[in-house]
């Protein structure tokens, strides 16, 4: 039942319940016509990749979705690190449709998982004003094939994401407001945007 809500979120305006807020869905998502069929259980999450990404905030973005995934999915969600995946050979993670299938069959023999979570990063800056472009593709290790992908693109420049950001936050106990200052931490913060970045990605699965 929560996947074929998530899937009707799809298809309209989105904008969901939090606290006592209405957080704007910036996140969007595709889901194969067979999503229903596969069974998953145990499901791990490879480390953040893209251009110009630090080890640091590599790990910033790892810990919040492995929070946000764990919190709002009825999957055992398991971290990956390097060292994980040092004998497994690994494709580039920005592909459309399909991940290298022996890198998939390995993974899912060496940890038992159904399937694998593996984000890209797009587009980012860490200073102000910060942005956050973020793809995250869900591989049956079945099938080697993608059945679930989500994208986010938040520009702390942008209104709306400063909106649904504010909403998010004050609906939240992550932040304290101190000296006048709550939310709004938010948007100098990498590991408060990472945060948000991951609930929205989390909650279209």
């Amino acid at each position: 039942m929560k996947r074929l809500l998530a899937l009707g979120l799809l298809a309209l305006p989105s904008c969901g319940l939090f606290g006592d807020q209405r957080v704007d869905h910036l996140a969007t998502a595709q889901v194969t016509s067979d999503f229903a069929t596969y069974d998953l259980h145990r499901v791990g999450l490879m480390p953040f990749s893209g251009l110009d990404l630090d080890v640091d905030h590599a790990q910033t973005l790892q810990s919040a979705f492995f929070t946000e995934f764990s919190l709002q999915t009825p999957f055992e969600v398991v971290p990956l690190n390097h060292r994980d995946l040092e004998e497994v050979r690994q494709a580039e993670a920005y592909v459309r449709g399909r991940y290298e299938s022996t890198m998939v069959i390995d993974l899912a023999r060496r940890f038992r998982f159904d399937a694998v979570l593996v984000g890209t990063v797009v587009d980012c800056q860490v200073f102000s004003p910060q942005r956050l472009s973020v793809q995250v593709d869900l591989v049956a290790t079945e099938t080697g094939g993608t059945i679930w992908s989500s994208a986010v693109q938040l520009d702390a420049t942008s209104p709306r994401v400063r909106e649904a950001l504010e909403a998010y936050y004050r609906s939240s106990d992550a932040i304290e407001d101190e000296d006048g200052q709550g939310w709004e931490l938010a948007l100098l913060s990498p590991r408060l945007f990472a945060q948000f970045a991951a609930w929205q990605v989390a909650k279209m699965l």
